[in-house]
């Protein structure tokens, strides 16, 4: 019989998204804009304690309009942590700015606060026009947020939370997001919780996400015919998908719980294998959003990320290798960066496994006993 495919992090749905749904159907609302909008919105800043909610199509939409609300222009630097989806760096070149890329620190493998830190310095010496700094909580592990907050206050620069992959993730009892002068989220298909598309722009300042809100709706000047005095752009949400992000948010505890039960079960099933990193304390906040490892450094000769992955994918089950870090791609070649190799040793050694809360024990188990067979076949295990 055909084993059906093991997903990285599909979403997950049931009645109460269908629901949702049919309410804002029934409600008449099929426009981009409605009453669901508003509450989702609301539902997030109350239950969060996030400032000025916008719901936007896109996480990547968030990040570019928080990177014009730093006022970035042709030429400024906004510094980015190099582990991460390229979407933060293109909002820079969105605005004709120009990424500088900052290296992980070991522990949470975000951006290493004394890298920036000492890039910060060296800019203001050489007094470059630094507008930014975007910091991504990878993987759903969050940064060190106290301590970047305040490098970022001490230069006077604005701070961009990127928590598209850690909703519900916390730093000393306060949520990822709330650090910063803007934060986005995102709700991809794959994130924690989905609206199938989506994100979301949170400001300190409300007259920030009054002047985001204007820009996401092609900046449409009050007047009863279409005015127009600034660029725009149709980054609006959907009222329809806020129905499916309300049901979602609604079961994010048991998301997280889920989240948490398989990632331990991974750790106890390869607790005796002496192949992957089990350090739990590089976990403390995290929502768990992907199950992540490293391979040992003493048997990347015999095993590699790349090698895991196809060898799962012979057995349909999908799982993928960390992040190219940002400084060695192509598109930024030329690009600027601080540099510790921290996030190179994490691209060698990283591996994402299939995590979604509609995973199985038995699929899971299929995924553990995958492994189980590759490293035996390579004679990592008896």
């Amino acid at each position: 019989m055909t084993q059906e495919r093991i997903y990285l992090s599909p979403p997950f749905v049931d009645q109460a998204e269908k629901q949702e749904l049919s309410s804002a159907l029934d409600g008449g609302w099929v426009a981009p804009y409605g009453p669901k909008i508003d509450e989702f919105q609301e539902e997030l800043t109350s239950r969060f304690g996030f400032e000025n909610v916008l719901c936007v199509s896109s996480g990547t939409a968030a990040l570019h309009l928080a990177v014009k609300l730093c006022e970035v222009t042709t030429g400024d630097k906004v510094l980015v942590g190099s582990l991460t989806f390229v979407a933060a760096a293109n909002a820079v070149l969105y605005e004709g700015g120009q990424p500088v890329f900052i290296d992980s620190e070991p522990d949470s493998w975000n951006i290493d606060p004394d890298l920036l830190e000492q890039r910060l310095r060296e800019g203001q010496r050489k007094g470059e026009k630094i507008k930014g700094v975007i910091v991504t909580h990878i993987y759903g592990r969050p940064a060190q947020m106290q301590r970047i907050k305040s490098i970022c206050a001490r230069y006077a620069v604005k701070l961009i939370e990127d928590a598209a992959e850690a909703l519900g993730a916390q730093v000393g009892g306060a949520a990822v997001g709330t650090f910063g002068d803007y934060a986005i989220l995102s709700f991809n298909g794959n994130k924690i919780i989905t609206t199938s598309g989506g994100g979301a722009l949170i400001c300190k300042a409300e007259a920030d996400a009054e002047k985001a809100r204007f820009w996401a709706s092609q900046s449409k000047d009050k007047a009863q015919h279409y005015e127009h005095s600034e660029v725009g752009y149709n980054y609006g949400f959907s009222n329809l998908l806020a129905g499916v992000g309300l049901a979602q948010l609604s079961k994010l505890d048991s998301f997280l719980s889920k989240k948490k039960e398989i990632l331990n079960y991974y750790i106890r099933s390869f607790s005796e294998w002496e192949i992957f990193d089990l350090d739990q304390s590089t976990y403390v906040g995290s929502n768990n959003w992907l199950s992540v490892f490293l391979i040992r450094k003493e048997i990347l000769g015999m095993v590699s990320p790349s090698g895991l992955v196809a060898g799962l994918e012979q057995g349909d089950i999908e799982a993928r290798k960390f992040w190219k870090p940002l400084h060695q791609q192509p598109l930024f070649g030329d690009s600027d960066a601080e540099l510790n190799g921290v996030s190179q040793d994490l691209f060698e050694r990283g591996i994402c496994l299939p995590c979604g809360v509609g995973l199985s024990r038995d699929d899971q188990d299929r995924v553990v006993e995958a492994l189980r067979e590759l490293f035996s076949r390579i004679g990592l295990l008896k």
